[in-house]
C-alpha cells in the first residue's frame, strides 16, 4: 500500500509539471503583468550599469523602495540572461510546483528528527497526493506568483524554527534568511508565517507544562526568531500602508462572516475558473472522513468509553503543532477582511484574508496522524479506502486542470500569432475591458500584456501600485484601470493602438471616433488610434467587434 501510495503521489507531481511545461502561455490571469514588471526591471537595472533601453526609460522609471514582491522580478532578472521571459516564468512556477509538497514533507521530517515522534515523511503519508493537488489552488489561477512562491518559503521557515532550538545553529539562520525571503516574496506569505509561528509559539509554551503537546519546547531562539519575524512584519506593513503617504492599499475593510463564505473555504485550495463537478470535492473529504475514522475506530470508541482519557486519545489523532497554527490561519481566513472598500463603498482590493486558507489546509492535513502499524491488503481496509478516493478526485481535478490550460494557451496563442504582428515594436498600447457578464475565465486572458516583452511595446497596465510595486509609470505614474473609458486628448495624443476586450460586438460611443479596425482574435480587437490632426467626423463608423 505505502509504495502504490508513493507512486501515485509521484505521478500527480510529475502530471502538475507537464502541466505547467507544456504551456507556453499559462493559464494565469496577473501571469503576464508580473513578466513584463520582471522584464522592465531587468531593462530599467541594466540601464543604470550600462546603456540604457530608450523606450523603456522614457516610459518606466524605477523606485528603490523596499516594498515586498520582489521575488518574481528579481528571479526573472537573472534568468532572463540566459531563457526567454515567458519560458522563465515557467520554471519559476515549476519551482513552485516542487517546493510546495517539499515544504510539507519538510515540516512532517522536523517532527521525524525528533525523540518519539511517529509522524511519517511525505510519500509515506496517505495525504500526499492532496498537498500536490494544492498547487492548482485559486491562487495559481489568479497567477500570483509572488503569493505563490512566498507559501512554501513561509512553510519552510516554520519547519526550520521548529528546529532551531539553539541561538547558534544553522537552523536559526536558516529560519532567519527564509523568513527574509518571505519578506521578498509577498506580505501575505510574511504574514502566514508570523500567524502559523505565533501559535505554534503558544502549543511549545504549553509543552513545558504537557510535553505530550510537542517535542519541541518553546526556547530563547525561538523567542528571538519570532522577534525578526514580528520586526520583518513591521517594516513591510511600513512601507505598504505608510511610507508612499498616498490613501493606497488603505479603506474600509469589508468582512464576511456569512455560513456560505465559511462553506466556500473548503472548496478554496482546490478551487478553479473551470473547476469539476463540486461534488467530486464532496466525495473526496466524505471519503477522508470515512478514512480517517475507520483507521482510528478503536481509538474513538476508547474515548467515548473513558472519558477523562480524552486530552491523551486526542493527541494519538492530531498533531498539535501542526494543528493549532493550522486552525489559527484558518480562523483568521475566514474572521479577517475580505476586501478594503473604496469610500464609495466598491471593492479597492480584494482577496485579503482568502490567502491563509491555503496554509492552513495543509498544516491541518499534515496534522492528522494514521496508525503506522496497521496493515492492509490491497483495495481493503481504510488506507486503500483513502487511496482510492485520492485518486478518483486527482484523475477529475487534473483533467479540468489540462483542459483549462489547453484552452487558454490555445486564446492567447491566438492572440500573439493573429494581432500583434500587426504592431510594430515600440508601440503604446492601451488595454480596455468591456465585459458585463465576465466571468473568471473571462480574466484569465484579459492581461494580454505579452506584447510588452514580445514587442518591446509599453502598456500603462503593467503593474505600477504605491505599496506594491516599485515600478511607475511615465507620465502618470500608477497602472491604469482597464475599464476605465474616460480618455484624455492627452492619452489619445499618447497612446498608438487600444487593445479592447469585451462581450459584445458594439464598441462604446466615445471610442469609435477615434479608432481603426485592425485585426480581431475574439475576444481580443485591435485598433490604431487615429491621433487628433486626422480625427474624422464621429459618424463614421466602424466593423462590429466579432462576438467573443
Amino acid at each position: 500500500m505505502k509504495q502504490l501510495e508513493r507512486l501515485t503521489a509521484l505521478l500527480w507531481l510529475l502530471t502538475a509539471l507537464w502541466l505547467v511545461l507544456s504551456s507556453r502561455y499559462l493559464p494565469m490571469n496577473d501571469a503576464p503583468s508580473h513578466i513584463a514588471t520582471g522584464v522592465i526591471f531587468g531593462k530599467l537595472l541594466a540601464g543604470k550599469l550600462l546603456a540604457a533601453d530608450p523606450f523603456f526609460a522614457a516610459h518606466y522609471q524605477l523606485d528603490p523602495v523596499l516594498v515586498p514582491y520582489w521575488a518574481t522580478a528579481l528571479w526573472l532578472i537573472a534568468m532572463t540572461n540566459v531563457f526567454s521571459p515567458l519560458f522563465a516564468f515557467q520554471l519559476l512556477i515549476l519551482l513552485y510546483v516542487v517546493l510546495l509538497p517539499l515544504s510539507c514533507r519538510f515540516l512532517l521530517r522536523a517532527f521525524v528528527s525528533q525523540p518519539g515522534s511517529s509522524q511519517p515523511a511525505l510519500l509515506d503519508h496517505p495525504l500526499a497526493p492532496l498537498c500536490v493537488l494544492a498547487v492548482f489552488h485559486w491562487g495559481y489561477w489568479m497567477g500570483e506568483s509572488n503569493y505563490l512562491i512566498g507559501q512554501p518559503v513561509a512553510l519552510f521557515a516554520l519547519g526550520a524554527l521548529w528546529r532551531a532550538e539553539r541561538l547558534r545553529s544553522g537552523w536559526t539562520v536558516l529560519c532567519a534568511v527564509l523568513a527574509a525571503l518571505s519578506y521578498l516574496c509577498h506580505i501575505y506569505a510574511l504574514t502566514l508565517l508570523l500567524i502559523a509561528a505565533t501559535a505554534w509559539a503558544l502549543v511549545a509554551l504549553l509543552a513545558h507544562r504537557l510535553p505530550a503537546l510537542s517535542p519541541h519546547k518553546l526556547r530563547p531562539s525561538h523567542v528571538v526568531l519570532l522577534g525578526w519575524i514580528y520586526v520583518l512584519f513591521g517594516i513591510a506593513a511600513y512601507f505598504v500602508l505608510f511610507q508612499h503617504g498616498s490613501d493606497a492599499n488603505r479603506g474600509t475593510l469589508g468582512f464576511d462572516l456569512s455560513l456560505r463564505r465559511l462553506a466556500h473555504m473548503l472548496i478554496d485550495p482546490f478551487d478553479a475558473p473551470q473547476p469539476a463537478p463540486r461534488y467530486t470535492l464532496l466525495l473526496m473529504y466524505l471519503g477522508l472522513l470515512s478514512a480517517f475514522v475507520w483507521a482510528h475506530h478503536r481509538t474513538l470508541a476508547r474515548w467515548l468509553v473513558r472519558p477523562l482519557k480524552r486530552s491523551v486519545l486526542l493527541l494519538r489523532l492530531f498533531v498539535p503543532a501542526l494543528l493549532v497554527p493550522g486552525l489559527t490561519l484558518l480562523a483568521a481566513a475566514y474572521l479577517g477582511p475580505v476586501s478594503i472598500l473604496a469610500p464609495d463603498g466598491s471593492p479597492k482590493e480584494g482577496e485579503i484574508a482568502i490567502r491563509f486558507v491555503l496554509g492552513g489546509f495543509l498544516l491541518l492535513i499534515l496534522s492528522l496522524r494514521w496508525p503506522s502499524q496497521a496493515r492492509f491488503t490491497r483495495f481493503k481496509g481504510p488506507r486503500g479506502l483513502l487511496w482510492i478516493t485520492l485518486s478518483l478526485f486527482a484523475l477529475v481535478q487534473l483533467q479540468f486542470a489540462s483542459s483549462t490550460h489547453a484552452r487558454v494557451a490555445g486564446i492567447m496563442s491566438a492572440i500573439n500569432n493573429q494581432l500583434f504582428p500587426h504592431m510594430p515594436p515600440h508601440q503604446r498600447v492601451l488595454p480596455l475591458l468591456n465585459l458585463r457578464d465576465g466571468q473568471w475565465s473571462d480574466y484569465l486572458v484579459h492581461r494580454a500584456v505579452n506584447y510588452v516583452v514580445l514587442h518591446d511595446s509599453y502598456s500603462p497596465h503593467v503593474f505600477a501600485v504605491k505599496g506594491q510595486h516599485a515600478l511607475r509609470h511615465i507620465p502618470w505614474g500608477d497602472q491604469r484601470e482597464v475599464r476605465n473609458f474616460h480618455i484624455s486628448p492627452q492619452e489619445w495624443s499618447f497612446y498608438d493602438y487600444v487593445l479592447y476586450q469585451g462581450d459584445t460586438p458594439e464598441l462604446p460611443p466615445s471610442l469609435v471616433p477615434h479608432l481603426t479596425y485592425v485585426a480581431a482574435s475574439p475576444p481580443f480587437v485591435l485598433y490604431r488610434i487615429r491621433k487628433p490632426a486626422t480625427t474624422p467626423p464621429p459618424t463614421e463608423a466602424l466593423p462590429p467587434a466579432p462576438t467573443p
